[in-house]
């Protein structure tokens, strides 16, 4: 009998330690986090449709297509309609004067480990799509690394549907190639300058060709570390979830409504820059993170938790340091 109940112990032992190793998907809705979603254009015949958020120009389309919209504000609005942001404006379109292109513009943060310390600023860029019938230009501006690892960039473009997989590696090494060889962590601790990389300009662009023609911009951003770990920013597989359900990399599409800052041209910009955590700085700390998890609601990240400053740029200190303004330009000027 004891023999009996020795080997049920070690059984039930057995057991309870695989468990542990068994990888369980955290329950979260990605849906709720998704940077776009698609809308649907129609266009009539002869004319091409001006799609626009507020006074922002999101596409052109000369034909019928889908393209992306993002998602904090395709929650509410499937379509255009009276109450919407999101405008249709259909124009003549003679001798074929439009052609179809979506532009739009992401952030993209990353942690560098399965178990991160969550400042999300292991690796901040800034990049613009151009999305066109045939072919699309993605053009990267790096911002932050706050990781001493060689980390690998790149990122899955599907088109038309998942099962066409076009996958662009950016960088091999991100220190060297788009940090340009710099030393240290960059742009991770306050009492410290902004260090602009390649003069605020792109470091990164390249024109692709595409298989669909629709001006979605379907992308799945991932980096390496260690050897080959591949870790997701936020995308529709419970892949880029550690155990704990955080993303191992966020996506912001467009954080605020209107425009607060403008380059040394006078051109607004600065709707999808985040403000990020410094080093060592839990994200959760700073912005009530557990509730965008929840609900998806983008406009957590306008405000931070009181006493939280930017510490980087012209912010009055109020008691603690966190916050860094993304510097994606030379010239971060309050309109």
């Amino acid at each position: 009998m004891k023999k009996v109940v020795y080997i049920l112990s070690c059984i039930s032992l057995f057991l309870s330690c695989s468990d542990k190793d068994v990888y369980k998907a955290p329950e979260t809705d990605l849906n709720l986090l998704k940077p776009y979603e698609d809308m649907e254009v129609v266009v009539p015949e002869g004319y091409a449709s001006i799609v626009k958020l507020y006074d922002d120009t999101l596409a052109i389309c000369s034909y019928s297509t889908t393209i992306s919209i993002p998602t904090f504000r395709a929650s509410k609005l499937g379509r255009a309609s009276e109450n919407s942001p999101i405008t249709i404006e259909n124009v003549k379109n003679e001798n074929n004067y439009y052609q179809g292109v979506l532009n739009t513009w992401q952030v993209v943060a990353f942690e560098d480990s399965r178990e991160g310390d969550y400042d999300y600023n292991d690796l901040i860029i800034h990049v613009n799509w151009s999305i066109r019938e045939n072919n699309y230009t993605i053009s990267v501006q790096p911002v932050a690394l706050g990781s001493s690892k060689k980390i690998k960039l790149g990122f899955e473009k599907m088109d038309g549907n998942i099962s066409s997989v076009n996958e662009v590696i950016v960088a091999e090494d991100c220190r060297k190639e788009l940090f340009e060889g710099r030393e240290g962590f960059i742009n991770t601790f306050s009492g410290k300058g902004k260090v602009i990389i390649n003069n605020g300009k792109y470091k990164y662009q390249k024109e692709l060709a595409k298989q669909s023609n629709d001006l979605r911009c379907a992308v799945n951003w991932f980096i390496e570390v260690d050897g080959g770990t591949r870790l997701y920013a936020i995308t529709n597989n419970p892949i880029c979830l550690n155990q704990e359900g955080r993303p191992y990399g966020l996506i912001f599409t467009r954080i605020y409504d209107e425009y607060t800052y403008c380059n040394e041209k006078g051109e607004r910009c600065g709707v999808d820059w985040f403000l990020y955590p410094q080093e060592l700085v839990n994200i959760s700390d700073i912005y009530d993170f557990d509730d965008y998890m929840k609900t998806g609601d983008i406009s957590i990240f306008r405000t931070p938790k009181e006493g939280f400053y930017d510490a980087i740029g012209k912010g009055e200190p109020m008691g603690k340091e966190g916050l860094v303004y993304c510097p994606n330009s030379l010239y971060n000027v309050k309109l």
